[in-house]
């Protein structure tokens, strides 16, 4: 992973120092799925063993973005074939595709909700139930699979009364943070994916990642010397790849919840570059200098564009609107980092770490906590159903 910017160009120097300690970052509960050995052994996973299913996950946040931005790296054609992700509890796109298909004992229908509770993943289950009636599918429990916490909840009540195979979330692992954890992992080893092999990747970049810690906190510890001295309140995530165009939604996510705490939060909006290039880019450029820009790229060998079998071949033209964006943004002097990645699963994997550990520099820098969600528990409780 190569992480750069133009802050020398803007004659930036940054002596800005957070004190952290990398052992306590590694000891939080998120990433006890990679830390501890035998940490799966408590899953039964005997009914993945030797097939494939088409499988239909439901729910919201990172209980669903989570699963998205793996598969969605790891082999982005499945995804609305063999993997399907509801996030939004709107009827219309559910009936379009359950009601469209010839559904079998191939299909799996994962919910998923940490508290039991949830009202969105209550309408899911409810309106799918609905669905297969409708189709008249018989004995659908059995290809239902939910993953709620072990505790006294609505979900965890319907399960035993209808035989529902459940898998428990870790209770000390929040939605959000959930990557690296069954939350993620169950419907891609449904799908067919190893879980070994994600392990062992994830292992791998934590392993890289201890070794370049102090040089990816100095990044960090420029972007918010730079935001603070200037004033920046919005931070842009860019991405050109359809491959990684997920994980800026999820650094949307996690980056909301996790620092949105204080009136000095900043806002952060997640962008897809080629379409917003002909929406907001007239805004990023010559409106407000109150914005930081990120780019998250994948390398790519890119050749010039001088025909159109050089227009048309792999990203040759999403890289040159992305050059061109980057050149312009830089010309009107705005603050542009770009975090650059091979094209293969351990780089995607460290990049995740960074991400959550730029997270965690930011909450030591504002000194607050990360990981709790206050104002959303009470739109937890002032929304009732």
């Amino acid at each position: 992973m190569l992480i750069k910017n133009n802050s020398k160009n803007l004659k930036f120097n940054s002596n800005l120092n957070i004190n952290y300690s990398i052992n306590d970052f590694f000891s939080l509960d998120m990433f006890n799925p990679i830390n501890q050995k035998n940490y799966f052994d408590m899953y039964k996973f005997d009914l993945f063993k030797k097939k494939k299913f088409r499988t239909h996950v439901f729910g919201m946040g990172g209980s669903s973005l989570s699963s998205k931005l793996l598969a969605q790296f790891l082999d982005p054609s499945i995804l609305g074939k063999k993997l399907f992700i509801y996030d939004n509890p709107s009827p219309l796109t559910i009936n379009n595709v359950l009601l469209d298909k010839s559904l079998s004992k191939n299909d799996k229908f994962i919910f998923i909700s940490k508290s039991g509770n949830t009202i969105e993943t209550k309408y899911f289950l409810h309106l799918v139930i609905k669905i297969l009636n409708q189709k008249k599918v018989s004995n659908m429990f059995k290809d239902f699979i939910f993953i709620t916490e072990d505790k006294e909840s609505y979900m965890k009540n319907f399960a035993q009364k209808n035989e529902i195979l459940t898998f428990d979330h870790d209770p000390n692992i929040g939605g959000r943070f959930s990557i690296f954890s069954i939350t993620a992992l169950l419907p891609l080893i449904s799908a067919g994916f190893s879980l070994t092999l994600i392990l062992n990747s994830f292992k791998k970049a934590k392993k890289l990642f201890l070794k370049n810690h102090i040089k990816l906190s100095e990044n960090t510890s420029c972007s918010i010397a730079y935001e603070k001295k200037y004033n920046l309140n919005i931070l842009v995530g860019l991405s050109y790849h359809d491959k990684i165009n997920v994980l800026n939604e999820w650094y949307r996510q996690i980056f909301a919840e996790s620092l949105g705490k204080n009136k000095k939060a900043i806002n952060y909006i997640s962008s897809y570059g080629s379409i917003d290039q002909h929406s907001q880019f007239q805004l990023y450029i010559d409106g407000p200098y109150d914005k930081h820009f990120n780019f998250f790229k994948i390398k790519n060998k890119n050749k010039s564009i001088i025909s159109n079998a050089s227009l048309t071949k792999g990203y040759n033209l999403m890289s040159t609107l992305e050059d061109g964006a980057i050149k312009t943004l830089q010309q009107k002097k705005f603050l542009v980092t770009q975090i650059s990645i091979d094209d293969d699963f351990n780089s995607y994997c460290y990049l995740l770490f960074y991400l959550i550990f730029d997270i965690y520099l930011r909450s030591k820098y504002e000194n607050i906590n990360f990981l709790d969600q206050p104002a959303v528990e009470i739109l937890k409780k002032n929304t009732k159903a």
